[in-house]
């Protein structure tokens, strides 16, 4: 259960906004009395009474990132538990609002980057997995809410250690409605661990999305009958927005695969397949031009059988004779 932790002490930090409500813990902003510096403070909800392993989860998860150093991750700077037994991290704080407020701009505006400054963007994410995941860290909700868009406009990931508990999911699909895909995998919809593909379904959503405007959308009819335990596939990107490469979409299929073992193996697969992409989008091949074919000339051909007639008359003349 979520406490209210606005104006009270912990350890050396005065807690000053919250920040970030999330399932299993509440992003907060602190001053750091000895720093007199502003910090990120992550506090899970329960207790290590409570909920030892997952307590245990987050403490882990936070010690690993705090060895872990990339750009477009937070560093965590201290892990410790309130006197209530209670969790908590200090990440290093960074100006910014999360990516889900740009992304309703954007909605609002219908003004998305364009595909090769959406490509890089979803490379900066897919980089810095490069260095989790390797070190047994998956972003166990990756979305736009959860990521924090810098002054700068690159994305700072914040909330790499938190663990939560994957709840299955049923897919209700109505004859008739629109039902647009979740970030969230269809193993962690169902309930089951996470791995690295997971985090490269949920790029594949968002990357979509920036590309057309709306997360993919299950093309469904009145007509339509699914059963409940299949998720049905997406609408191609190609019939969404059809005035790109190849290579994006094939980027943007391999990500989005129902069956995890058919998207890429690894987020640096993923990454050469965007750099690949990102070429392809800036230098475009051109449209090859075919030659257009001659048009036939009748005349030719009615010359060719006159002379074939007057050769064959000439020589019945010649035997006639």
């Amino acid at each position: 259960m979520a406490i209210d932790f606005n104006g009270q002490t912990i350890g050396q930090y005065r807690v000053q906004e919250l920040v970030k409500e999330r399932l299993n813990s509440s992003l907060y902003v602190a001053d750091d009395s000895k720093s007199h510096k502003p910090v990120f403070l992550e506090i899970l909800h329960t207790t290590a009474e409570e909920n030892a392993d997952l307590a245990g989860q987050f403490q882990r998860r936070m010690t690993t990132i705090s060895q872990l150093q990339h750009p477009h991750i937070a560093p965590v700077l201290h892990t410790s538990q309130t006197d209530e037994k209670r969790p908590y991290a200090i990440i290093k704080h960074a100006p910014g609002s999360f990516l889900d407020t740009q992304f309703a701009e954007w909605h609002a505006n219908n003004s998305w980057p364009d595909p090769t400054a959406a490509l890089q963007f979803i490379r900066h994410i897919a980089d810095a997995l490069t260095v989790a995941h390797p070190a047994g860290i998956i972003h166990h909700d990756l979305r736009p809410a959860n990521i924090l868009l810098q002054p700068d406009g690159t994305p700072l990931l914040i909330d790499l250690g938190i663990p939560i508990r994957n709840i299955p999911t049923e897919l209700h699909i109505k004859p008739g409605q629109v039902h647009h895909l979740d970030y969230a995998s269809p193993e962690q919809q169902s309930g089951q661990p996470l791995s690295g593909p997971s985090n490269i379904y949920s790029l594949g959503i968002m990357l979509y999305e920036m590309l057309a405007g709306a997360k993919p959308a299950i093309p469904i009819s009145q007509w339509s009958i699914f059963e409940q335990h299949l998720l049905p596939q997406e609408t191609p990107l190609q019939e969404v927005r059809g005035d790109l490469t190849p290579k994006t979409y094939k980027l943007v299929k391999n990500c989005l695969w129902r069956q995890e073992w058919n998207r890429y193996e690894t987020v640096q697969q993923m990454l050469t397949a965007l750099d690949t992409a990102v070429s392809a989008e800036q230098n475009p091949r051109p449209l090859k031009k075919t030659k257009p074919t001659s048009k036939p000339r009748p005349w030719l051909l009615y010359g060719g059988i006159v002379i074939a007639l007057l050769i064959v008359a000439a020589i019945v003349f010649l035997l006639i004779r």
